[in-house]
C-alpha cells in the first residue's frame, strides 16, 4: 500500500510561512514600540529619492532629534529635523519651517507637509501598521555587518497589475537585532498620482548616529525664529493671455538646435505645453498629450512642449523614458513675457487663426477632458 505525504506537507508548509509572517511582523512591531518608547532620541537620517521619470537619485543629509508621545502616530510627537536647505520644528502644536535658502519661514499647525517620511515617528505609526499577517511580511536573511546581527524583512503592501500597469507599494526594513532600531528603511511605489498619472518613487532612508534617552530636549515653546529669516512675500497672480487675443510668436529651438518658425504651425490648432524636466505632474501631462497626439492625429491639429530651463540633451531623454510623440523644444525664461505663465506646466490653446482659444494653469485630472472639448470645437 503506498502512502503518500503530500497534503500533511503543504499544511506544514504553509503553518511555517504563517509563523515567519508572524514573527517578522513581531519585530517590526517591537521596532515601533522602541521608537515611540525612547524618551528623546537622535540620530541622522542620509535620505535618497528618485522618481520614475528622474535618471538619478536626489540626496540630503538629515540631523534629526525626536520626543516620542505615548501614542504612536506621526502626527505626534516633538521634533527637529534639519537638511542642507531647509529645517523643521515641530513642537506638537505647531510646526516651524525655515527656508535657508532664500532665509524665508512658514508656520502652520500640521506637522511636516508632504514631508512626512522625513521623521522616524511616521515609520514608527508605519511598521506598527504593518503588523498584519494579510500583509505579506518576508525575512528576506539575516545579516552580520561590523560583528551585530541584522534583520532583513521585505513587506508587500499592494501587488497587482491594473490595466496592464504593474503596481505595488513595497517596504524593506533591515533592523538591528540588539537596539531593534531601523539603520536603512527603502520604500518602492508605482502606481497612481493624485491626477491620474503613472509615477514611480524610490526612497531610501540610512540611519546611524542613534543616541537614545537623552536627557534634554530644546523647549520648542520658547524658541525665536532668526531676526534675519522673513515671511514669504506674496506674489501676484501671474495674469494670462486673453482669450481672444492674437498669440505672439513663439521663440523656441528644437532639439537639434534649429530655431522654431512660426510659419510652421500658421493655421493650425496649437496646443503650447511650457513644461519642466523634474516636475512630477508634467510627467502626467506628457501621458496626457500622447492620449490627445493620437485621438487628433490626422487633424489640422499640433502639440509643440516648449521647456524654457532644461537643455535639449535632457529634454531628449525624458522624451525617449516616456516615449513622447509631439515635438519638443528649448527656450529661455523671456519666452515667459510673450506667453505669461504661473507654474509648471501650463498651457495655451491657440486656434487655427492664430487667437487665443483658452490658458490653463497646472495638470489635473479633468483637464484631459477640458483640452478634448476644446480642440475639438476649434478644428
Amino acid at each position: 500500500m503506498k502512502t503518500t505525504f503530500k497534503k500533511p506537507l503543504l499544511a506544514f508548509s504553509v503553518l511555517i510561512l504563517v509563523i515567519v509572517e508572524q514573527t517578522e511582523a513581531q519585530m517590526l512591531l517591537k521596532s515601533s514600540d522602541k521608537i515611540t518608547a525612547s524618551k528623546n532620541l537622535s540620530y541622522t537620517d542620509i535620505v535618497e529619492t528618485k522618481f520614475s521619470f528622474q535618471d538619478q537619485f536626489n540626496g540630503d543629509t538629515i540631523k534629526s532629534m525626536l520626543s516620542p508621545s505615548v501614542a504612536k502616530t506621526h502626527q505626534t510627537g516633538k521634533y527637529i529635523l534639519e537638511g542642507k536647505r531647509v529645517k523643521y520644528a515641530f513642537d506638537g502644536t505647531k510646526l516651524v519651517t525655515l527656508h535657508y535658502g532664500d532665509s524665508t519661514y512658514t508656520v502652520q499647525k500640521e506637522p511636516v507637509s508632504g514631508q512626512d517620511t522625513r521623521t522616524l515617528l511616521y515609520w514608527s505609526d508605519k511598521m506598527s501598521k504593518l503588523n498584519d499577517v494579510k500583509n505579506k511580511a518576508i525575512s528576506i536573511s539575516d545579516t552580520m555587518i561590523n560583528g551585530y546581527a541584522f534583520t532583513n524583512i521585505k513587506v508587500t503592501e499592494k501587488d497587482k497589475i491594473d490595466n496592464e500597469q504593474h503596481q505595488y507599494i513595497i517596504y524593506k526594513f533591515i533592523l538591528n537585532k540588539k537596539t531593534l532600531l531601523p539603520i536603512k528603511i527603502i520604500s518602492m511605489f508605482k502606481g497612481k498620482a493624485d491626477d491620474g498619472s503613472d509615477f514611480g518613487l524610490v526612497e531610501i532612508h540610512n540611519y546611524s548616529n542613534y543616541k537614545i534617552n537623552q536627557v534634554i530636549f530644546p523647549d520648542l515653546s520658547s524658541a525665536t525664529i532668526p531676526n534675519y529669516f522673513r515671511l514669504p512675500k506674496k506674489r501676484e497672480p501671474v495674469k494670462f493671455l486673453e482669450n481672444g487675443s492674437l498669440a505672439p510668436p513663439l521663440n523656441a529651438v528644437d532639439l537639434k538646435g534649429l530655431k522654431l518658425n512660426n510659419e510652421t504651425y500658421k493655421g493650425k490648432v496649437v496646443l503650447m505645453n511650457f513644461s519642466l524636466i523634474g516636475c512630477p505632474h508634467c510627467v502626467g501631462a506628457a501621458q496626457m498629450l500622447n492620449r490627445l497626439h493620437k485621438k487628433f492625429l490626422d487633424s489640422n491639429f499640433i502639440i509643440l512642449n516648449i521647456y524654457p530651463i532644461d537643455t535639449s540633451e535632457i529634454i531628449a531623454r525624458f522624451d525617449h523614458k516616456e516615449n513622447v510623440l509631439s515635438s519638443s523644444f528649448t527656450s529661455d525664461r523671456s519666452v515667459q513675457k510673450s506667453y505669461p505663465f504661473d507654474g509648471y506646466p501650463s498651457f495655451y490653446l491657440v486656434d487655427s487663426h492664430g487667437k487665443i482659444v483658452q490658458s490653463y494653469n497646472g495638470y489635473y485630472k479633468e483637464l484631459e477632458a477640458q483640452l478634448e472639448k476644446k480642440i475639438a470645437a476649434s478644428l
